[in-house]
């Protein structure tokens, strides 16, 4: 009921009122408006509650603007859903310890239900990049939302992939759904938010805190079927990511990498441990047959460019690019030329549609 609303954003604000907290009194009271207004004895004699959690209720919700909460809400055009509401995403309300309150920027849609996490390390290689990338634009491309932290790295590689497919993206929050993190990623925030989502269970102009950041992994694991990890150290948040979706009894899946690298601890562990190793989408697709039913894909082969109208030093650059992205430098140096002379190359294979750069002056083919 909307007229609940003020009650479960109000609950929300509380410090140290979590989540396992605040469903144990809905259940028990079975309406928030009671919640809000019962006696500290009766919640105290709810089974297994936390009695600290209750202590800091009872002291704070007298000094808590119940109009004021929802008005900040409301002015900042911010959707939000609670577990009372009939569309709070099915996949995130089914686990143990579900957000009571989503904050929303965008919108979340029924096909968002086949969605799958993508995640891993703020240090990603280029190889990981790529992956992430590829995986992320394949995926997308047979409607398939992907769900991922906004982070630097592979996170923000994941997002990027999605919406160059045109397809589907949800961004989760370690911090209000009003504050964009990390601030470099402000645009690709606005376009995640036109193709998407912005999802926070933080209450408005919240900011980032280290405890925030495993709250906020169990949210994207648990919106999505499954959980793919490229690259992060075996303490990374990735694998809190992976392990929260075992708890929850979804797949995770694992992109394998260099033995030497820090990078590939976290994904080899999860496949010591029987995580589905992840070479191609065609390994994670056959692996969810059973939750996607008859959805049956096979991608398209990629179409190989013709690149028989490019001079000798144009082909050269392509067929170094077809193994794996490189950087200039290393172009000039196989090519032999000064690096002013191979960034005009470059420019005209961009404009051509043979190759796109990437961040730090690497470059990749189409």
């Amino acid at each position: 009921m909307r007229d609940n609303l003020k009650y479960w954003i109000a609950l929300n604000s509380v410090p140290d009122l979590g989540p396992v907290t605040i469903k144990k009194m809905w259940d028990h009271f079975g309406d928030i408006k009671h919640v809000w207004e019962a006696e500290k004895d009766d919640i105290q004699r709810i089974e297994g509650i936390n009695q600290r959690a209750v202590k800091a209720f009872i002291e704070q919700r007298g000094k808590i603007d119940l109009a004021g909460e929802l008005k900040n809400v409301e002015k900042s055009k911010v959707k939000v859903y609670t577990l009372e509401d009939e569309n709070f995403p099915a996949n995130l309300k089914n686990i143990y310890d579900p957000p009571p309150v989503l904050y929303v920027k965008g919108d979340i849609i029924r096909s968002d239900e086949k969605a799958l996490a993508i995640v891993g390390t703020r240090r990603a290689s280029r190889y990981g990049l790529e992956t992430a990338r590829k995986l992320a634009f394949e995926l997308a491309s047979l409607g398939i939302t992907i769900v991922s932290g906004l982070a630097s790295g592979i996170d923000t590689a994941a997002h990027q992939g999605a919406l160059e497919a045109k397809g589907r993206t949800l961004a989760v929050f370690g911090c209000g759904v009003d504050v964009i993190f990390p601030a470099e990623n402000r645009d690709l925030a606005k376009q995640i938010e036109s193709s998407g989502a912005l999802i926070s269970e933080f209450p408005m102009g919240a900011r980032t805190e280290k405890g925030n950041f495993p709250r906020r992994n169990r949210v994207i694991s648990g919106l999505s079927l499954g959980t793919i990890v490229v690259e992060g150290a075996y303490d990374s948040g990735a694998m809190i990511t992976a392990k929260d979706a075992l708890e929850q009894g979804r797949e995770v899946f694992a992109v394998p990498g260099n033995v030497e690298a820090d990078q590939s601890k976290g994904p080899h562990w999860l496949i010591k441990q029987g995580a589905k190793l992840v070479e191609s989408v065609e390994d994670v697709l056959s692996e969810l047959e059973h939750v996607l039913g008859p959805y049956k894909i096979r991608l398209q082969p990629k179409k190989e460019k013709d690149i028989s109208g490019l001079s000798g030093d144009e082909k050269r650059i392509v067929e170094a690019l077809a193994s794996e992205p490189k950087h200039i430098d290393q172009l000039a140096n196989i090519l032999k030329m000064e690096v002013s002379a191979v960034s005009s190359l470059l420019m005209m294979l961009e404009l051509r549609g043979f190759i796109k750069p990437l961040p730090g002056k690497f470059y990749t083919v189409l």
